[in-house]
């Protein structure tokens, strides 16, 4: 039986409360090798098992991004091509250019279109208060709305930052491409996931709306899990973004729940490009790096000089070392990670550190799940680069036994 170095680690590590538990998955192209185990209790002191439900925040990118390129494969939209008529909200955006002296915007005309490749690469423009100073000064400028928003079109109002294209920041482009899904499908978005990506690879586990409407996925939900200023494990029940109930439609870059054994379903048939949701051409797309030069240096430069977005955004890449760019779905490391992750994967996670990987050349694919509060959680990072380094060494002994 295969010996994984990584489970004494895991092991030792909720014991000590270093974390509150982690669901790890992987697989190879095939579906010859996989890995699958849970480790832990929740703070709430429910025990972790592979089909745990967690709200997967971020981790809804990959299939949205999936779903999205549907519709280009089907001729609905072009990559390249103009939003307007398709978002006519989103499109009308102007452009923030610098602040007058008082503080106050000053816009300019948007110059390019925007386009589906400019929301699924985070080069629209558009970003949050969280995310880009220029939309915090910007929202202090202006005030907060006077109702707390429950749609995509009243919340991601925000003008945008920087011409099309120009540079990179993290945004609202994916809960956009939501709604474009939607207009284009004529589908609801949880109708629309559930027929063209989730049933036809098997992924019982995953939604939109609360999985407290479904029996299966309510018994098998569990809860968040937060690290309090001294570094204790505490339950709690905050921390959560973008969910159905509160906001009014679903938010397609942020709103799902799923279990990581779902979610691997996912992850293998991109890994393997064996076109059960998407051709391969349009998979070939989404892993070819995206970024012009302005917009990767803009990228990298956020991960490697700010700490907040080095510890979330690396997602366990090593930015001593590497350089991003951006795909159609998640970051794409150039460089390889010793031991694992091979130049050209695709990685991305969710705020409760979960961090999932595809790395196409050496045909493996994974994640981990852990459903605790604050995102960025440097112990969770480098408990999962153990993990990724296991898996590595055991396929190889695997393929010398095959």
């Amino acid at each position: 039986m295969a010996t994984f170095s990584h489970e004494p680690i895991f092991e030792a590590a909720c014991e000590a409360g270093e974390i509150p538990g982690a669901v790890l998955v992987a697989a190879d192209a095939t579906g010859k090798f996989k890995y699958s185990k849970a480790f832990g209790k929740t703070a709430h002191g429910e025990t972790l098992s592979t089909d745990s439900v967690m709200w997967i925040a971020s981790s809804a990118k990959l299939m949205t991004s999936v779903a999205a390129l549907q519709q280009v494969e089907r001729g609905h939209i072009g990559l390249d091509e103009d939003i307007a008529k398709f978002l006519p909200e989103f499109a009308k955006l102007p452009v923030v250019k610098e602040f007058d002296q008082d503080g106050k915007p000053v816009y300019e005309e948007r110059k390019v279109p925007i386009t589906l490749r400019h929301m699924l690469r985070h080069t629209g423009g558009q970003s949050s208060p969280m995310f880009s100073p220029k939309v915090h000064q910007l929202v202090q400028a202006l005030g907060p709305p006077s109702t707390p928003p429950r749609t995509i079109v009243a919340e991601h109002w925000e003008p945008l930052v920087f011409q099309p294209g120009s540079e990179w920041v993290y945004g609202s482009g994916y809960a956009w491409a939501g709604k474009l899904i939607e207009r284009l499908s004529g589908l609801s978005l949880e109708d629309y996931m559930r027929a063209n990506v989730w049933d036809p690879l098997g992924m019982r586990q995953v939604t939109f709306f609360s999985p407290d409407s479904n029996p299966e996925m309510k018994a098998r939900k569990v809860g968040m899990s937060a690290r309090d200023e001294s570094g204790k494990l505490v339950p709690t029940t905050e921390g959560y973004i973008d969910l159905y109930g509160e906001k009014e439609e679903a938010y397609a870059g942020t709103g799902a729940w799923g279990s990581a054994e779902s979610y691997l379903l996912l992850l293998q048939s991109l890994c393997a490009n064996d076109g059960r949701v998407l051709g391969k051409e349009l998979v070939d797309e989404m892993f070819r790096p995206q970024l012009g030069p302005e917009a990767k240096a803009s990228m990298n430069h956020q991960i490697k000089t700010i700490d907040i977005a080095r510890r979330v955004y690396a997602n366990s890449f090593d930015m001593d070392h590497q350089v991003l760019d951006h795909g159609l779905g998640g970051a794409i490391g150039t460089r390889d990670e010793v031991g694992r992750r091979r130049a050209g994967t695709m990685s991305w996670g969710g705020l409760p550190n979960l961090i999932w990987w595809i790395d196409r050349t050496a045909g493996l694919c994974g994640t981990l799940f852990t459903n605790v509060v604050p995102a960025g959680d440097v112990r969770v990072s480098r408990l999962e680069g153990l993990f990724e380094k296991a898996v590595y060494e055991q396929y190889e002994e695997f393929k010398k036994q095959a």
